[in-house]
């Protein structure tokens, strides 16, 4: 049993509601098909960078199943990995050469990139100038394809130094909950009125 056994949503959201959905209906059934969704729920929440929730998920899955499921076991070990950032290199290790199977091999991969892609973004946040080597450990890639990859969001390479200057992130739009977001409202018809 899959994702892909249902109808495959589009959204990352509408994939884990449909996922959830297919966990909670397979409670009660086969060990094997329910560590197999487990496990896609758990990458997805993984490329969504929603990792309290990939964790209740190895925490609500039965013995059972984790014992049925080598990609539940091997989701868990690279979620874990990820967990307070205690261990990122070996995270993306464990998604690109973990047992996975047909269902969970593309989620795998998928993850693979998504915690690259959060790495240097926290890169891009963090330094002004880092070695070519420390990146392409933390991202456990070769120091070329660490390039590469630093080159395509427009970072800046010194083969002297072999150092890269990453290109700042652009800032996110401000959020406003509730009085904020009145407050901001405010100052912008009065501003408004003023005019």
């Amino acid at each position: 049993m899959s994702a892909m056994d249902i109808e495959e949503p589009v959204s990352p959201a509408a994939r884990l509601a449909a996922l959830e959905k297919l966990e909670l209906s397979l409670v009660d059934g086969a060990a094997g098909d329910l560590g197999s969704v487990s496990a896609q729920l758990l990458l997805l929440y993984v490329v969504a960078d929603r990792l309290d929730e990939a964790r209740f998920v190895w925490r609500r899955s039965p013995e059972a199943a984790r014992a049925a499921s080598a990609p539940l076991r091997g989701a868990w070990t690279a979620g874990a990995a990820l967990w307070e950032r205690r261990d990122v290199p070996g995270a993306i290790e464990i998604l690109e050469t973990g047992a996975w199977d047909d269902a969970t091999a593309p989620l795998a991969a998928e993850a693979a990139a998504a915690v690259r892609d959060r790495e240097l973004l926290l890169f891009a946040s963090s330094y002004g100038e880092v070695r070519l080597g420390k990146v392409a450990a933390a991202l456990r890639l070769t120091d070329q394809q660490a390039l590469e990859a630093c080159r395509s969001r427009g970072w800046v390479f010194s083969a002297t130094s072999a150092t890269l200057k990453p290109k700042p992130p652009p800032e996110a739009a401000p959020t406003f909950d509730g009085f904020e977001q009145l407050q901001h409202l405010t100052a912008i018809v009065t501003q408004l009125s003023q005019n």
